[in-house]
């Protein structure tokens, strides 16, 4: 079994869609990436995609088992992320712009 990990979209509370990687889901993997898309995007665009939302859907329950869980909350129209790592420990929260500093020069 390989690194879990899930990237969680959501509006305040409410869930809108994920993306879940069952193999090499180190936040190095994954995180240079993430921030080109959500570079490109704005949060507002996101809520009015209702394709991307439907096609990035993916059921929580797995969520207890996860190596690292980013949750890129939308809801002040900017882009919050917050990465937990095992047994929800907490290693990052903060903007876009720090996040990209943090992880951004690994790409």
């Amino acid at each position: 079994m390989g690194t879990r990990a899930k990237i969680r979209i959501e509006n305040g509370d409410k869930y809108l869609c994920s993306k879940y990687f069952n193999m090499d889901g180190h936040v190095e993997n994954w995180a240079p990436i993430l921030i080109a898309a959500l570079n490109q995007t704005t949060p507002s665009a996101i809520l009015k995609n209702r394709q991307l939302l439907k096609f990035m859907f993916d059921d929580y329950e797995r969520d207890d088992y996860l190596d690292y869980l980013c949750e890129v909350d939308i809801s002040d129209d900017d882009y919050k992320i917050t990465i937990y790592g095992y047994e929800k420990k907490l290693l990052f929260e903060g903007t876009l712009d720090e996040f990209s500093e943090k992880y951004d020069e690994i790409y």
